[in-house]
Formats: C-alpha cells, sequence, structure tokens
C-alpha cells in the first residue's frame, strides 16, 4: 500500500464541486449542466471523484433540482448576490465535517484519476 493510501485511510476528506457561478462567460448557461461528449460537465467530474471520495458535495445556486437529482448534497451559498467561488468554498466550511475539504470547479472534465491521492501526499509533504 503507498503511503498516499495510508494517510487516505487515517483522514476524511469531502469533494465539494462548485457550481454556483453566474457563468457570464457561457452567456449564461449552467455551465456544469453542459455536455460534452454525451455527459454534462458535472457528471465528467463526479465520474473521477466517485470513485476516490465517500462524500461529495454540490455547491449551486440555480437549477438546484437537476443538481439533486445527481445524488450528492447540494448546498447554495450563504453570501448572496453570486460573490464567486470563495462564497462556495465559505459556505462549504460550514457544512463539511471532515478534516478536508478538497474544492474543483464543476468545468473541469478532465481531472487525473488519482486527484485525491495527490492530494493527501501534498497534505503530508507540509
Amino acid at each position: 500500500m503507498t503511503k498516499a493510501a495510508v494517510c487516505k485511510q487515517s483522514i476524511s476528506i469531502t469533494g465539494v464541486i462548485l457550481a454556483g457561478g453566474l457563468a457570464r462567460r457561457m452567456g449564461g448557461k449552467d455551465k456544469a449542466l453542459l455536455t460534452l461528449s454525451g455527459n454534462t460537465l458535472i457528471r465528467h467530474t463526479l465520474n473521477i471523484l466517485e470513485p476516490q471520495l465517500g462524500e461529495i458535495i454540490i455547491n449551486a445556486n440555480r437549477n438546484l433540482k437537476s443538481f439533486e437529482d445527481l445524488g450528492h448534497t447540494v448546498i447554495s451559498d450563504e453570501i448572496t448576490g453570486f460573490a464567486g467561488p470563495l462564497a462556495g468554498m465559505a459556505t462549504a466550511l460550514q457544512a463539511v465535517k471532515t478534516s478536508y475539504i478538497l474544492t474543483v470547479p464543476c468545468d473541469s472534465p478532465f481531472l487525473p484519476e488519482d486527484l485525491v491521492n495527490r492530494f493527501v501526499e501534498s497534505c503530508h509533504s507540509v
């Protein structure tokens, strides 16, 4: 077993997918719900994170039903007015009970399949 795998067993991590923006550069279309190769961008992200993490939370501020249908807890920003990704992170800090939070954007369909191990290794190399 690798050092990262041992460390991963000893710490608790919640993944948080940040999908709460207005997508102004996308003409207001919810980026997470746009499709690429037959899946939404958020589904691509979930496909990578689900095998790596026990708990994933989605931070979203609109189209909540679409996100809830993905089967994970959905939280909305406590700071109103679409204040940006830091507002999503601040909300996640209040909602998450684990020792660590791994945040990723909703529009990154090509995250590495070993992202959590990389995260754990970086946490333990400090």
